[in-house]
């Protein structure tokens, strides 16, 4: 068994903090372990001046996500031995060459809306480089609130807030901001207190898998699995396995505007999504099915939105 792990990571914050609760879950199971945490600058790091899905066009990536594909070229050419990434950058089909051996125990789902003091909600100009949240944003606040692009790692999304003079707010995964230790419904920058909001997980759903960590390998390196498996958390893992099924059904990527997640209750499993039409109309499915075969779950919720799509429905 190998006694000193390369980790691959991206550079902010965040990713550094979620580096850290994977070692922490690796070490908990395999003391003895060292770790070595390697940084590496992804295309979505390098090309921070256009909006997000643009990214793999620029990067001539298309068939990878944006955060990811530098990490997994570092991967196969076994500079590091794995990689963290959050769960919800990853696209929904993984390289044959690799797979992901462990999935730490999910945070909270939902995004939080921030606020600069005095907003005024019923006219909210709100900044996110996400489709999911621009289509989000138009149909939850019906129409009254507008969005413009924002990118960037956590902290710098809410300064680029506070000195904003069009901005009334942003939306950020509440996973995100917890990990921080940003966590209340008021968060104080630079002097500047902004109020954080918590939103319903129905009514303005998460990105699919969003609030995972995934720790991911090279496929056959059994020696890096047998010490990052035990951190692997059975329930997150159901769930995502489901969530990610349906992004593959859906050939999707960070250019379509779908949300969802799924739950457990017992021997049931429940997914709930929403998908956006060319035309903007919001389809919404919810399905249910046994927990012991998420894929499963994932092609029924699926055939649902295919059938709410259709031309001949």
């Amino acid at each position: 068994m190998k006694n000193t792990l390369k980790i691959g990571t991206r550079g902010s914050e965040l990713a550094l903090k979620q580096t850290e609760l994977a070692i922490a879950a690796i070490k908990a199971h395999h003391p003895e372990t060292e770790t070595e945490v390697v940084i590496i600058k992804t295309d979505g790091d390098t090309h921070t001046d256009i909006p997000l899905c643009n990214v793999n066009k620029a990067a001539g990536v298309q068939d990878k996500g944006v955060f990811v594909a530098a990490i997994e070229r570092a991967l196969a050419a076994g500079e590091i031995d794995c990689a963290v990434h959050s769960l919800k950058d990853m696209p929904g089909q993984l390289d044959p060459n690799f797979e992901i051996s462990a999935v730490l125990p999910r945070e909270d789902i939902w995004d939080a809306l921030i606020l600069k003091p005095g907003a005024d909600m019923q006219h909210l100009t709100l900044g996110t480089a996400s489709v999911r949240r621009v289509e989000l944003v138009r149909t939850y606040w019906s129409g009254t609130a507008k969005t413009v692009s924002i990118r960037g790692n956590v902290h710098t999304r809410l300064r680029k807030l506070i000195e904003s003079p069009e901005m009334d707010g942003i939306i950020l995964a509440r996973a995100g901001l917890n990990r921080l230790g940003l966590t209340g419904d008021s968060i104080c920058i630079d002097g500047t207190t902004l109020s954080v909001v918590d939103m319903s997980k129905d009514s303005f759903m998460p990105a699919l898998c969003q609030g995972a960590i995934a720790l991911e390998t090279r496929k056959g390196d059994t020696a890096t699995q047998a010490l990052i498996t035990p951190a692997n958390d059975p329930d997150t893992e159901l769930c995502v396995r489901a969530e990610r099924a349906f992004l593959s059904m859906l050939q999707a990527d960070c250019s379509v505007p779908v949300a969802g997640y799924a739950t457990l209750n017992g021997d049931f499993m429940m997914m709930r999504a929403i998908y956006f039409m060319p035309n903007g109309m919001p389809v919404r499915i919810t399905h249910r099915g046994e927990t012991e075969n998420p894929e499963a779950v994932a092609a029924g919720a699926y055939a649902k939105l295919q059938a709410a799509i259709s031309p001949d429905a």
